[in-house]
């Protein structure tokens, strides 16, 4: 920020679907799915608002998903990919010097836990020199289940900006202790 303070963006959990060897690719919408197309961009900062370079950025989620919130039954769950070689809706990127860092993919749907539908949500890792730095969860402002949900945090939600190219782009900047 301007003050040159830049607040540490809180921990949320990893959740049972982290896979070790996601591929190095910035590109997730692969599959030709049906759903929402989703950027993802944002910066690597120190709590100073530095750039932190040569970071490893890494993302995984649940399934897209073309049903509305309103046609949510209990069939239309999404899961992950916790088995395939595809790795379907996993990847890293690595920071350059300005600690930029982005993916294209599409929005994740909902599935239910514990009784209840989770915010649609999308899971970072941030590395570096092969120390992990942060676990956390990035959700999207508006999301009807995000109040309720007991793991996610409110500070983590997003707004998303459609654009022109109909694409929802969301920032999530990542500030490291």
């Amino acid at each position: 920020g301007a003050s040159g303070r830049c607040m540490e963006t809180p921990a949320d959990i990893e959740g049972p679907f982290w896979r070790p060897g996601s591929p190095e690719r910035a590109n997730l919408d692969l599959y030709a799915d049906a759903g929402n197309a989703l950027s993802i961009s944002g910066r690597v900062l120190d709590t100073t608002c530095r750039p932190i370079g040569d970071a490893t950025v890494e993302v995984w989620h649940g399934y897209p998903t073309a049903i509305s919130v309103e046609e949510l039954t209990p069939d239309a769950d999404v899961l992950y990919d916790n088995a395939s070689e595809e790795m379907r809706y996993r990847g890293f990127t690595v920071t350059e010097g300005d600690g930029q860092y982005s993916f294209r993919t599409l929005k994740p749907g909902w599935y239910q836990a514990l009784g209840a539908y989770r915010p649609a949500h999308v899971h970072f890792k941030v590395w570096r020199e092969g120390v992990e730095l942060l676990t956390t969860q990035m959700y999207f402002l508006g999301d009807p289940f995000l109040k309720a949900d007991p793991w996610a945090v409110e500070d983590l939600a997003v707004a998303l900006d459609v654009g022109s190219d109909g694409i929802a782009h969301a920032v999530f900047d990542l500030i490291i202790p």
